[in-house]
């Protein structure tokens, strides 16, 4: 929870029209206001004394609003500006160079409009107000029209009309597109109305995000560096804003500025590029920064509508945890809508469609982007999102982000610990927790610990203590050690060992059968169909292939016919995906009818035959590719820990 502060002011109105700033899309007109700051109602003192905050806590400006008064509430946001901030740019002789800045005080705040059902904010304080609100259905963005750090300046309030706006953009080529190797569990439809994992939402999630500008967007803002901080922390301040519906916080570790020239090829194939970016994340910033997911945004116009591109599902993969964003509009709060959208398909979400439920007008995952900016997610959207944590896969999202990797300046009160504090409850009016002190943040006198799953009415649970119990054959309960409040890092079973009564191996700690995937992909019911069926992957037709080059079907050696298409028997007759449901005697397929191939396809780690897995399409020797003899004449099973091996490229 963020900290706040109060403060009012009243906004005087004049229509105009755009003459003096840049138009909006989407808002033609914008009416001059003058933002008057009264007294501030509370403010928080800083830990340094040689350090003056400049901004509040909370605060609140009052407006006219279509004519009537308005009280903005807005609360200050976290994430940005701490010490572990880290920027990267690059010297005359093109090595990359990581500094961590001190810039200025956090002035990016999110709020609501008191008494309003349905009402956000996302608003920068940092040279006069920059930023959106909304008020029930109707959106406004706030901007000033000088170029002073005054508030009692004039600005510009846009009315946001999206039938102003008539752009077609819209996500990767048809749809989404599934990482090599990686498949979503596929969501029969009863499963996207019943499924209802509250420990998932219970849980407070982090993203820890990373962002990188390609050159175009560093000559785009005339190679200004402080412009280009100053939006990117707006967008990160608005798509946290978007994601703190779900219980999660997005939080900028680091952002990269390629000032010299783009490290890989942007061109207007957006797979392509998707393909590129995820490469070099994996071979060179990876190895550099610690984040659980990266976009890079870029200028470069990609064919067609697109505007924006990620691989399915990815979230956390240390491979295809991408995304990639056209800079598609001069506001920067739609192009946040776009970055907010693409990350939703990491986290498995996919295009809205009828039978989805959007609380407000425009839901994140709507299939044209750049319409209207978005400000909720659907009910497709939340049950998606929901199903995403089955996966072990997202247990990075579990993982607080250590202090020093926060962009935020330390703040008592924002319910996220950092450098410095022993606990975080929020305000003293917001705390229930009586083991930690909401004033400094401290645990209590006579308190051991305040918060952890290794911490029990204020005292350290004794070792040995299971504080997260195994999920499956293919997890390991994890203990406490008596000295830290916090349950270890989670350990799954090393790849490669027997599960499920020998159909399987474990991989990545879950246990991928060729039932389990029938089950998944066609519901209750559904089989393995017989091996003859899974023979017709060796044709490398529509219906029968193990990769796809070019729209070319390549078909399978022999030796990998049970790593192509997938073929089941039975289940339901609908599937929430456009495509094509085909029998060819009792052999079923589902072929879809966009780009992302791997719906229906055999998933990496899938037993093919003794000691054989399925990676990327081919039946291997199983010791081979997870890089380990058999284990169970090596070493004990309570030995075995999270470092999983990976398949060898």
């Amino acid at each position: 929870m963020w900290q706040r502060l109060l403060l009012t002011a009243t906004l005087l109105l004049a229509p105009l029209t755009v003459n003096s700033i840049k138009e909006l899309p989407g808002m033609k007109n914008y009416e001059v206001v003058y933002p008057k700051r009264l007294h501030p109602l509370r403010k928080r003192e800083v830990k340094d004394p040689g350090q003056q905050e400049n901004f509040e806590t909370e605060l609140k400006y009052e407006m006219t609003v279509n004519g009537k008064i308005a009280v903005l509430y807005l609360k200050k946001n976290k994430n940005l500006l701490a010490p572990g901030y880290t920027e990267t740019y690059y010297n005359s002789s093109g090595k990359a160079v990581t500094t961590s800045p001190q810039i200025m005080d956090n002035c990016y705040y999110q709020g609501h409009i008191v008494n309003e059902k349905v009402s956000d904010a996302s608003i920068s304080t940092c040279r006069g107000l920059r930023g959106y609100f909304s008020q029930g259905d109707q959106k406004y963005f706030i901007e000033p029209l000088s170029l002073t750090n005054q508030d009692e300046q004039e600005h510009a309030l846009f009315k946001h009309d999206p039938e102003e706006q008539k752009t077609n953009s819209s996500c990767g080529l048809t749809d989404t597109i599934w990482a090599p190797g990686i498949h979503l569990k596929a969501i029969p439809s009863t499963s996207l109305a019943t499924s209802k994992d509250q420990k998932a939402w219970e849980k407070k999630k982090y993203v820890e995000y990373y962002l990188v500008l390609d050159h175009g967007e560093f000559k785009k803002y005339s190679q200004n560096q402080e412009e280009i901080r100053k939006t990117v922390f707006e967008m990160v301040n608005y798509i946290n804003m978007l994601y703190k519906k779900l219980n999660t916080y997005v939080v900028l570790i680091g952002m990269e500025i390629w000032n010299d020239k783009d490290k890989i090829h942007i061109s207007s194939n957006a797979s392509l590029t998707l393909e590129n970016f995820s490469k070099w994340r994996t071979n060179v910033l990876l190895k550099r920064k610690h984040h659980d997911v990266a976009q890079l945004l870029t200028t470069v116009a990609f064919s067609g509508t697109t505007v924006g591109l990620a691989y399915m599902s990815t979230m956390c993969s240390p491979d295809f945890s991408v995304g990639i964003i056209k800079d598609h509009s001069p506001n920067a709060l739609q192009v946040a809508g776009t970055m907010a959208h693409e990350m939703g398909h990491n986290f498995g979400m996919f295009h809205d469609d009828y039978n989805c439920k959007c609380p407000s007008i425009e839901c994140v995952m709507d299939r044209s982007l750049s319409k209207n900016v978005p400000t909720d997610f659907s009910s497709c959207s939340r049950a998606s999102f929901e199903k995403f944590f089955e996966d072990k896969l997202s247990n990075c999202l579990f993982n607080v982000p250590l202090p020093t990797e926060i962009i935020s300046t330390p703040t008592c009160g924002n319910q996220l610990v950092e450098m410095g504090e022993d606990c975080d409850c929020g305000t003293p009016e917001e705390c229930t927790n009586v083991c930690c002190d909401a004033k400094t943040c401290k645990v209590k006198e006579n308190v051991q610990c305040a918060l952890g799953e290794c911490c029990e009415k204020c005292q350290l649970k004794k070792a040995g203590e299971v504080c997260r119990p195994a999920k499956d054959e293919c997890d390991l309960p994890d203990v406490c050690d008596g000295k830290s409040p916090l349950c270890p890092s989670d350990r799954y079973q090393i790849n490669g060992l027997p599960c499920q009564n020998g159909t399987g191996y474990c991989w990545m700690g879950t246990c991928p059968t060729l039932e389990k995937q029938c089950t998944d992909l066609w519901g209750p019911g559904s089989r393995v169909a017989d091996k003859s069926c899974f023979r017709r992957n060796e044709r490398g037709s529509t219906y029968g292939y193990c990769r796809k080059v070019n729209n070319t079907h390549i078909p399978c050696k022999a030796k990998d016919a049970m790593c192509g298409k997938l073929f089941c028997r039975g289940g339901s007759d609908y599937l929430p995906w456009k495509g094509r449901i085909v029998t060819i005697l009792t052999c079923r397929l589902f072929d879809p009818e966009d780009s992302s191939e791997e719906i229906g396809m055999v998933i990496n780690g899938t037993k093919c035959g003794d000691k054989k897995v399925c990676i990327n399409a081919e039946c291997v020797d199983l010791e081979r590719t997870y890089k380990s003899a058999n284990c169970s004449s090596k070493c004990k099973r309570h030995a075995f820990t999270r470092r999983l091996l990976s398949p060898l490229d």
